[in-house]
């Protein structure tokens, strides 16, 4: 339990900068804002990806069934599910954003051909999430070698 409340701590909070820094910088370059105000907005949706970050982690627990897994090599499925649940999240929540309006895009924002989904938002998930894994998996050794260092 306590490696499992580890991994989902490090991962709430180096998702919550890595997609804060991402909303931040991309946001305001490529987005349309509703009435909900910038920050408010970035807040939001920074939460909620990191709650993104955090679903995942629990659903490769449970396929893995291994509460470390993020501290080891990844097996091609971990790839898969990954890639999968980036896709399937992006265009979810950019389709549902744009359909009540929350947000649209700036003219120069690059569109995915044959949708009305912008690029940015998509390759966001598919790169970020991978990243704040393997972030937390250095992390962890590092605090790990800081305990046993500490512990001597």
């Amino acid at each position: 339990m306590k490696g499992f409340l580890r991994n989902l701590a490090l991962i709430a909070v180096v998702a919550f900068i890595l997609q804060g820094i991402w909303e931040y910088t991309v946001c305001g370059l490529f987005y349309t804002m509703s009435n909900l105000g910038h920050t408010r907005l970035m807040l939001s949706a920074t939460f909620g990806d990191m709650v993104m970050s955090i679903a995942l982690y629990g659903l490769l627990v449970f396929v893995n069934r291994d509460v470390n897994w993020v501290n080891k090599k990844w097996r091609r499925h971990d790839y898969v599910i990954t890639t999968l649940y980036a896709l399937f999240l992006s265009f979810y929540f950019e389709i549902s954003a744009l359909q009540i309006e929350r947000w649209g895009y700036d003219p120069i924002m690059p569109i995915i051909p044959t949708t009305p989904i912008a690029f940015l938002p998509v390759l966001q998930l598919l790169i970020l999430l991978p990243i704040i894994f393997a972030l937390t998996k250095q992390l962890n050794k590092k605090l790990s070698s800081s305990y046993k260092s500490v512990k001597s």
